[in-house]
């Protein structure tokens, strides 16, 4: 077990879900578990069998015809997204609830090298400021 800090906007939706779920729970007085107060329930205020997120995240990827991912695979969407953020991957690790900052540079390296580059290349933009020469604008995207 351990404790992640969540965003505000997540945090937001979530309390948002929690006044939608007391409502449904309140309706589900003859089903429901009472002993327990599940945030995410089934159709009877039941706790989901432990693979219904698959299979709902699975249902979810065929609907909007997008590639197949293992559930699994959000884990690792998640650190990447980070690290190209340029949170430290001390920060990163803790969230994975990895043992040691060597185990996420091992598994995550080479997202890491990526980053590197890019930290280096940054210096493009700065050294020649200095020097009193103009630098080149960074490359914009079009969408």
């Amino acid at each position: 077990m351990r404790r992640i800090s969540l965003s505000d906007a997540v945090c937001a939706q979530l309390g948002e879900y929690y006044t939608f779920a007391l409502q449904k729970w309140s309706l589900l007085e003859q089903t429901r578990n009472q002993n327990h107060f599940f945030v995410f329930f089934n159709q009877y205020g039941q706790a989901f069998y432990p693979e219904s997120p698959y299979l709902w995240f699975r249902n979810f990827l065929k609907k909007h015809q997008l590639r197949y991912i293992k559930f699994h695979d959000l884990r690792h969407t998640s650190a990447t997204l980070l690290i190209n953020q340029g949170v430290h991957a001390k920060i990163i690790s803790e969230r994975l609830g990895h043992a040691s900052i060597t185990r996420t540079m091992n598994i995550y390296g080479h997202v890491l090298s990526k980053a590197d580059k890019e930290a280096a290349n940054k210096f493009d933009l700065a050294l020649p400021f200095l020097a009193g020469i103009k630098p080149k604008e960074p490359e914009r995207y079009s969408e």
